[in-house]
């Protein structure tokens, strides 16, 4: 009888341990993890994925990263003439009289950043039209998008130049031009260089949210700048609020509603 008790106890104990054995097949199928030093003598790639992947991203992601080297190594050994172009006051001395170095320098300094300006921006609104209009720059090729940006760029430029020097060629108000000048070139200058880390953002990790940042951004800089020009209207006796808003319409308002029109018209994309 014990014999038998014995027997029944070793048949449960091997169908236990035939059910719980693994088989060659299944351990094949669980996936090895390999366990790695802190301080290991491998090397590990990291490849950064970007979000935005098109044939000639990386053209614009050099260039991103190009402009940020220069701008750190004008920020490294010119930081107060680069405090004096980015900041947003009226009057900024940004040259010393009878110094032919400074003037030099600063002639390429403020080339560099009206280079930036148009790059990144003009890479900003391609960026925008890439994501949000792709149905109607379907047909138009990279390079023929990229030319309608920049000359819409710089038409834009060259006019508000043009209305700026006319106005103070006929109101005999060279001093408020000069200051209208400069502030608005400190805004723009600022504009690009926000603009290149918000766009190296979203190529690299994506989302409307930097989208909506970076429109912003821009909203809030244009919209300081217009204040700046009321304030520098205002301190003219010869002009009054009608002229002002009438200045502001022809300067600001009418070459975007133009643009618009143009872009749903499909004259420009």
């Amino acid at each position: 009888m014990d014999n038998s008790i014995l027997n029944d106890l070793y048949v449960i104990q091997m169908d236990d341990t035939t059910n719980n054995t693994i088989t060659s097949n299944d351990t094949n199928n669980v996936s090895l993890v390999d366990t790695v030093d802190f301080l290991q003598i491998e090397s590990i790639d990291i490849n950064p994925i970007l979000h935005s992947a098109t044939t000639n991203t990386d053209i614009i992601t050099y260039t991103l990263f190009f402009l940020l080297g220069v701008f750190s190594i004008i920020w490294y050994f010119l930081p107060e003439r680069l405090s004096a172009i980015l900041s947003p006051k009226l009057v900024s001395k940004l040259q010393k009289v009878g110094d032919v170095e400074t003037k030099v320098l600063g002639s390429v300094v403020s080339g560099f950043f009206w280079i930036n300006f148009i790059i990144s921006v003009g890479i900003f609104i391609l960026l925008v039209l890439q994501i949000y209009y792709v149905n109607e720059i379907i047909n138009i090729s990279f390079w023929s998008l990229v030319t309608y940006i920049y000359l819409t760029l710089l038409v834009l430029l060259l006019y508000r130049i043009f209305i700026i020097w006319g106005a103070a060629l006929i109101f005999q108000t060279n001093s408020l031009m000069k200051e209208q000048l400069e502030i608005s070139r400190n805004i723009l200058f600022l504009t690009g260089v926000l603009l290149i880390p918000i766009i190296l953002v979203i190529l690299y990790i994506g989302g409307d949210s930097f989208i909506y940042f970076g429109i912003a951004t821009i909203v809030i800089l244009q919209a300081y700048r217009i204040l700046q020009l009321v304030i520098i209207g205002k301190s003219s006796t010869i002009f009054s609020t009608l002229h002002i808003i009438l200045y502001l319409c022809t300067l600001e308002i009418v070459p975007v509603l133009v643009l618009v029109r143009l872009i749903h018209n499909g004259s420009i994309i």
